[in-house]
């Protein structure tokens, strides 16, 4: 079990040397609409209080009020320029009790074509095309409020590129 907080950050030194690293916000151009997904937390992290309801709830509100379209969860796939913005929280309790080493991942998830020789045909899938992490330690009496933060600030960045990259085309 002590092994775990050293393999989280292990992970995110190799995963996530820089924000925004997976495709930058270029990607976000012409995103005519956002889903919001968040993976299941630990069992462990939902007794002590974070529940994947509460962090949707927040990305959502926070995307809401940059005034970004939401589609429901599967329609992002059927329209023109959707995507998904993926919320990932791997939370690991230490032996102690007392906190967590948590690894949280934001990730936009968009449609990509591979092409290629090879293959014979085109292949159609979603991959994320930009995404953002943040590593920490939260007291387990205060993961939620921790954690809550964390993804409040991360989704801040989202917003910051998105409005960023589609504010300067309509300028032009």
């Amino acid at each position: 079990m002590k092994l775990v907080p050293f393999l989280l950050i292990l992970l995110f030194c190799l995963l996530s040397p820089e924000t925004g690293l997976a495709g930058g916000k270029e990607t976000l151009v012409d995103i005519s609409g956002v889903s919001v997904m968040v993976d299941e937390v630990s069992a462990t992290a939902r007794a002590d209080g974070l529940l994947e309801s509460d962090i949707k709830a927040l990305v959502i509100s926070k995307l809401e009020k940059a005034n970004i379209t939401l589609l429901e969860d599967r329609e992002w796939y059927s329209v023109f320029g959707g995507a998904y913005l993926l919320v990932e929280v791997i939370a690991s309790k230490y032996e102690s009790g007392a906190s967590y080493a948590v690894f949280i991942d934001l990730e936009l998830h968009q449609t990509v074509v591979l092409f290629g020789k090879k293959l014979g045909q085109n292949i159609t899938t979603a991959a994320p095309t930009w995404s953002t992490g943040k590593l920490l330690s939260c007291p387990a009496d205060g993961i939620k409020t921790c954690v809550e933060t964390s993804v409040g600030e991360l989704t801040d960045m989202f917003i910051k590129d998105y409005l960023e990259v589609n504010s300067a085309k309509s300028a032009k």
